[in-house]
């Protein structure tokens, strides 16, 4: 049986469904969900879809928001792949419920098999897309035994059970999507008051692959950099200091000495080991794998067999629990909770997720407002952080095993997965690293990798409109609310936002709402 389809999913604009081979999907296939649509979430009803359809075919066409009309035929397939998602998507709920554990053979995928070839990428995105999706159940080995109830405020880090599944806390603007403010996470707490944990709202996951891929080349960059010092402070002898720059963004520098140590206490924005960890409203992660998890086992208390093996070797007692069987950290009867293959399932599934778009207004007063806008952003110092695009060199990714000793996965970042894709130059609004950004964000305590209390990585801003609310905790309801409540290293950029004038405030307002999301149909169930 094929793997199941999240409940939630997106139906792409095409003939094509979820379950077909992303690769597969036609690249020119678009989606035409008028834009003021794209505020509900991307859900198209689809009686008043032909409502608008009838408006369109009228005798004074509505203009669609960008591109060309559809043809009746397309608008056919787009609204017929959707049901038939839909439709199949029921049919999985029904056989779950006929056939307990039918579900659980969607989430097993042996790395020793991911070895030998005998997945596909279209059967591996089908793994990952299951996982996201899946609801975890005590049989899956979620939370300790006997089972608890959901908390909201996590044990120190050890972590919480405060939902079931991935999608049921990234949905917000469409599948994979944000968090609502009702679904935030409260991390690091003391298991009971809110207060004491530092509060998260769940950002989207599109476009991961190519931010995983951008860390991983500026890790390089910096790491060739303090290379190139210390073999220079051997041959001469002398102390050798070098400024720390990727992608033209600024790392501080570090000083070589000649007995092979290093002075690092001018490095910024970044760990002393130099790898730029992109993932985390910290910074503190730096490939898919291991976000997938870290998620797991902190909100699900699903452990993978990664770290089990990691405990046979040095207990961790805090995050893990104490055993006594190291294949069973957390001592609740279930072993493998998460293979090692559905690790590189779900991190190839969330490297192939679509690609935020921008989306500029169609209407030509707003489109010149919208152009100002643009302007503003650069002048107001909000690219100083907010960088608006970071070249990649390298489109190809390789998901190496964490044990196996196997061949990785290979990727087309550009080719391979949903549609739209990105390019090698990566319109990310973000320069993937940590600034202070002041006492008035700062979280009750420092957060995981001891990373300060008023530090944050640069949240990437591709998407933005369909993420409300904003900021680490979503305290801000709104975007201009959340421009006004930076400090720190953006106090400058803050103060020369609110110097701005009504207008030209306005006009940077409607151009972050075009940095967003391709417009999908999906059937609410």
């Amino acid at each position: 049986m094929a793997a199941r389809a999240r409940a939630s999913s997106a139906a792409a604009c095409s003939a094509t469904s979820r379950a077909a081979s992303p690769s597969a999907r036609a690249p020119d296939a678009r989606c035409w969900v008028m834009s003021a649509f794209r505020r509900f979430g991307f859900a198209l009803i689809l009686p008043l879809a032909a409502g608008l359809l009838v408006a369109a075919g009228g005798e004074e066409p509505i203009p669609w928001p960008h591109g060309d009309a559809p043809s009746s035929l397309e608008l056919d397939e787009a609204i017929g792949a959707a049901i038939e998602l839909a439709a199949r998507e029921r049919v999985e709920e029904f056989l779950e419920a006929a056939e307990k554990g039918e579900d659980r053979e969607h989430i097993f995928a042996l790395q020793t098999n991911i070895d030998l070839g005998a997945y596909d990428l279209e059967r591996l995105f089908a793994f990952g897309d299951a996982l996201f999706a899946h609801e975890f159940r005590g049989e899956d080995g979620f939370g300790d035994r006997p089972l608890p109830g959901l908390s909201r405020v996590h044990s120190g880090v050890r972590g919480g059970l405060d939902t079931y599944s991935c999608a049921g806390c990234h949905s917000v603007g469409g599948p994979d999507g944000a968090g609502a403010p009702t679904q935030n996470a409260f991390l690091l707490g003391d298991g009971d008051r809110a207060s004491s944990a530092n509060q998260r709202n769940a950002p989207h996951v599109l476009g991961l692959g190519f931010v995983q891929a951008l860390g991983a080349e500026m890790s390089s960059d910096l790491g060739q950099t303090r290379g190139a010092a210390l073999a220079k402070a051997a041959e001469t002898g002398t102390d050798v200091t070098v400024s720390l720059e990727s992608k033209g963004v600024s790392f501080g520098s570090l000083t070589a000495h000649p007995d092979g140590s290093l002075d690092t206490s001018a490095v910024v924005g970044v760990d002393r080991d130099l790898l730029v960890k992109p993932f985390g409203w910290k910074g503190d992660i730096a490939r898919l794998r291991r976000f997938t998890e870290d998620a797991a086992r902190i909100h699900f208390g699903v452990q993978s067999h990664v770290l089990a093996l990691q405990w046979q070797v040095e207990p961790d007692v805090p995050r893990l629990g104490a055993g006594p069987n190291w294949w069973d950290p957390d001592n609740d009867g279930v072993q493998r909770e998460i293979e090692e293959g559905i690790l590189t399932a779900t991190a190839v599934y969330m490297a192939m997720l679509e690609t935020p778009v921008i989306l500029p207004p169609h209407d030509p007063a707003l489109r010149t407002r919208w152009s100002n806008g643009m302007a503003v952003f650069e002048e107001a110092g909000c690219a100083s952080c907010h960088s608006p695009e970071l070249p990649l060199m390298n489109v190809r990714w390789d998901e190496w095993p964490d044990t196996t000793g196997g061949p990785p996965v290979e990727l087309n970042l550009m080719r391979d997965g949903d549609q739209p894709r990105g390019t090698s130059l990566v319109r990310l609004y973000s320069d993937l690293k940590r600034h202070d950004m002041g006492e008035g964000l700062a979280d009750p305590h420092d957060g995981a990798g001891d990373v300060p209390r008023s530090v944050f990585l640069t949240r990437p801003l591709w998407g933005l409109a369909e993420t409300a609310p904003y900021l680490h905790d979503g305290r801000a309801a709104t975007i201009p609310e959340a421009i006004d409540a930076h400090g720190g290293e953006a106090t400058a950029a803050r103060d020369a936002f609110r110097a701005l004038d009504p207008e030209d405030r306005k006009d940077l307002h409607v151009f972050l709402l075009s940095l967003t999301r391709e417009p999908k149909v999906h059937v609410l169930q």
